[in-house]
């Protein structure tokens, strides 16, 4: 976490720069900023700002099996192929899917279980059950989920770690974690997957019923709802040390969130190319500025929440870049001693 940290050199820089800075190449922006910070927000309806669009892949309800799925295999008229039967107490034990992947039915060779869905593993085991059994009826089901996990971290009524079962959605999810707290931020919670920040509002799925990314919960996946009063920024790329900064009640502006982070690179960035990103992860508005802007109006433009500045080497601000490169933070910031500390 990076608190603002004031040198007589970063600042005696950020005077000589806006000394020296020629005129700001988007006023329009730089005007939309300022006023941002001065007007209701009921009352601004002329910002000059981009909206996003963010789009989601295709999304399946597709369970795939793994390793300790426990499996309840039957075949109709032939007891004698049937899995695992039932304990004293009328439970039923299952097949265990073993660290090879494979499960073992009787009278059969081992069959490949984990990564299979089950109808394909239905159709592999009438397949092999054809040399004994003409036509066989093959059942299969799962007794228990055992083999992939998601978690739901941060404030929430009982956070934890749950099955994956293919079938279950976000707010199944936040459900069995107890649901929000009034404490937890749900514009600023999140969804990472596989190492990537999932375009998703929590606060448009649950506060404003738009349902539309009520994803499917798959292995790793991790949701963290942060604490309304950790109020932070992200500032990433070619600035000298990228990462968060953290606010005060005080409030914080451009100028203090770029001294905080070192300043811009002034070998790598690109002049002309900084963006802003405000709001929810789902439809932020991005603001173009250059350094030129930063120099010279940072201290007018006030930040808010939540905001990421990225400053590119290129022409490469854009917004799945933002996600890209804000996601290790993310991480970093849901520690093992948070996780831990989430289960006592």
């Amino acid at each position: 976490m990076i608190k603002p940290r004031w040198t007589t050199l970063t600042l005696a820089g950020l005077v000589l720069a806006t000394a020296c800075a020629r005129p700001r190449t988007n006023p329009d922006t730089v005007d939309a900023l300022v006023k941002a910070g001065q007007v209701p927000l009921e009352a601004r309806t002329d910002l000059m700002v981009e909206s996003v669009e963010t789009e989601l892949p295709p999304q399946v309800d597709e369970y795939r099996l793994g390793v300790n799925d426990v499996l309840h295999i039957t075949v109709v008229g032939h007891p004698e192929f049937t899995g695992a039967g039932t304990r004293g107490e009328g439970q039923l034990v299952g097949t265990r899917i073993q660290k090879d992947g494979k499960i073992h039915p009787p009278m059969l060779p081992g069959i490949q279980a984990a990564g299979r869905t089950i109808p394909e593993l239905r159709a592999d085991l009438s397949q092999a059950l054809a040399e004994f059994i003409v036509k066989p009826q093959v059942g299969v089901e799962v007794l228990r989920f055992e083999s992939q996990r998601f978690y739901v971290l941060g404030e929430v009524d009982e956070p934890g770690v749950f099955p994956v079962d293919g079938s279950r959605t976000l707010l199944e999810g936040l459900a069995l974690a107890g649901g929000p707290l009034d404490s937890g931020n749900l514009e600023w919670g999140y969804v990472i997957r596989n190492r990537k920040l999932l375009p998703i509002n929590l606060a448009d799925l649950l506060l404003r019923g738009d349902t539309s990314r009520n994803v499917f919960m798959k292995h790793g996946d991790l949701v963290y709802i942060p604490d309304k009063e950790d109020w932070r920024v992200y500032v990433l790329g070619e600035v000298m040390e990228p990462g968060i900064v953290q606010m005060n009640r005080r409030g914080l502006n451009l100028a203090e969130a770029m001294a905080a982070v070192g300043g811009i690179n002034p070998l790598f960035a690109k002049r002309s190319e900084i963006r802003l990103f405000r709001g929810g992860w789902q439809r932020p508005q991005s603001y173009r500025l250059s350094t030129e802007d930063v120099y010279a109006f940072g201290t007018s433009i006030p930040l808010r929440p939540g905001d990421r500045i990225i400053v590119a080497p290129s022409a490469l601000a854009t917004y799945s870049r933002v996600m890209t490169l804000l996601t290790p933070f993310l991480q970093t910031g849901v520690t093992a001693a948070t996780i831990s500390g989430s289960f006592n």
